[in-house]
């Protein structure tokens, strides 16, 4: 499987500076998998706009996502974002992709956990 995460935007955010990029990866890995939470539960209520809906946690993840390089991540979330929005409801291919969005987010985990842990210090 290739990977997802290219931190090359990251490193030239940063300066390359290690212990930098590591610290917005902790921020990564701390914020994400609460906003997948609250994505989830969501889309259980049928909370589809709004405060604490699924299209806003979606806005709120998706800079994240675009930090770690994740581009197919960045341009789903906005997308399901955008739809919500427009039709201020859910659509049959919402779960599909709230899905795929997780799954993006369980294997960037794994690919940022084997960067701090390739990056003692």
């Amino acid at each position: 499987m290739a990977n997802i995460c290219n931190l090359e935007q990251l490193s030239n955010m940063t300066g390359g500076d290690i212990s930098t990029m590591k610290e917005f990866v902790k921020m990564y890995l701390t914020d994400t998998p609460q906003l997948i939470l609250k994505i989830r539960n969501a889309n259980s209520n049928q909370s589809y706009v709004g405060e604490e809906s699924v299209a806003w946690c979606c806005h709120k993840i998706a800079p994240q996502l675009s930090y770690m390089g994740i581009s197919s991540g960045y341009d789903l979330a906005k997308s399901v974002e955008a739809r919500l929005k427009e039709l201020s409801a859910g659509y049959p291919e919402l779960n599909d992709e709230l899905a795929q969005l997780n799954d993006i987010c369980m294997q960037s985990y794994r690919e940022l956990n084997d960067f701090m842990n390739s990056n003692p210090g």
